[in-house]
């Protein structure tokens, strides 16, 4: 079964219940911030939240809660109030520039051209460059008449002080490895082994574990069967550690090759090998609380040869990497850098 869907709206606003109270409140205070910053992981109500909040603050009723009737919640669900504006980086692009920003700056120069509120949501907002940052940063100080700004990111480590300071932060909790596996079991009657490996591989991100099993209609899914692709990725991973010699540099190489082949899904191929790494520093005293189970006789092979020195290496080193692909580095050398790593190194396992 293939449904296009994450969580109804019904399901993401009630598991934010705290979140959702807490901007019910603000809207009937009538104490609008000028900024508020959503910050969570992907998937969790961000966006639904921002529109709600938007919906609440507009609303012609004026109880604090959307009646979805009135004619500001209809435009608004129809994304047709003109009031109503939202930043993304632009396609192909991987930052929201300063010229955005200006472009947004003019935009909202004048009054509201009807709205009590109006709003600006800026979507994946930690992917602001700095000078975009600052550039916003000046409008958050000298905030323009009956405007809030709502920015939605992952990380907030990536924001200046200053941004984060001017914001009111809402946190919204991450879903649960548990929950994901039973809705995977319950909507889509999952296998329950492989609703297990998707809800902790997927990093407390639903769609991206529904992505994994082929339970969606996203383009990303039907560019690769995740499911192969992982047992692949593992047997080849697992088979150049445990190989005896320490100068077959070819099959790291050969690996790195297809990996860089598909750019876009070079994320999937890192979760998948944080869950590798992690099993092994795992199995010594939880091998129960593995996630790779299929893989548990490699797992058991390779926490005998390599010490809990070795196996933290290896995880510092995976880190490293998604590090320095997060920063643009080559794609292919970063890659290449990884593997042969692990192969000129497998000589010096130290053993507990």
């Amino acid at each position: 079964m293939v449904i296009d869907q994450t969580m109804s709206d019904f399901d993401q606003m009630q598991y934010q219940a705290e979140t959702v109270s807490e901007l019910t409140i603000i809207i009937q205070a009538k104490k609008i911030p000028n900024a508020l910053l959503f910050f969570g992981n992907e998937n969790t109500g961000r966006k639904k939240a921002a529109f709600f909040f938007a919906k609440g603050c507009n609303c012609l009723k004026g109880t604090g809660l959307a009646c979805n009737d009135c004619k500001s919640c209809r435009k608004i669900n129809a994304k047709s109030h003109p009031d109503i504006l939202s930043i993304n980086p632009l396609k192909d692009k991987k930052i929201i520039s300063i010229s955005q920003i200006r472009e947004m700056g003019l935009a909202i120069s004048s009054r509201p051209n009807e709205a009590k509120f109006r709003m600006v949501l800026i979507l994946n907002a930690d992917l602001m460059n700095i000078q975009a940052q600052n550039a916003l940063l000046k409008m958050l100080e000298e905030p323009p008449e009956k405007t809030f700004f709502i920015l939605i990111a992952s990380k907030i480590s990536l924001f200046l002080p200053t941004i984060i300071s001017r914001c009111r932060k809402i946190r919204f909790k991450p879903l649960t490895n548990e929950f994901i596996e039973q809705y995977l079991i319950n909507e889509f009657k999952t296998d329950k082994q492989m609703a297990a490996i998707a809800s902790k591989t997927a990093d407390s991100d639903l769609r991206k574990a529904m992505m994994y099993l082929n339970l969606t209609l996203d383009d990303k899914a039907k560019k690769i069967d995740w499911i192969k692709k992982r047992k692949w990725l593992l047997k080849t991973l697992a088979g150049i550690i445990q190989a005896d010699t320490n100068h077959d540099i070819s099959k790291g190489l050969m690996l790195s090759q297809k990996l860089s082949l598909y750019p876009d899904l070079i994320d999937d191929a890192i979760a998948i090998m944080k869950t590798f790494f992690r099993d092994l520093m795992v199995f010594k005293f939880h091998p129960k609380k593995i996630v790779n189970l299929d893989f548990s006789d490699a797992i058991i092979d390779i926490s005998q040869m390599a010490g809990t020195k070795k196996k933290c290496e290896w995880i510092k080193d995976l880190y490293e990497t998604e590090k320095r692909l997060a920063s643009n580095c080559t794609l292919r050398l970063t890659l290449d850098r990884f593997f042969l790593k692990i192969i000129t190194n497998k000589g010096k396992l130290i053993y507990d």
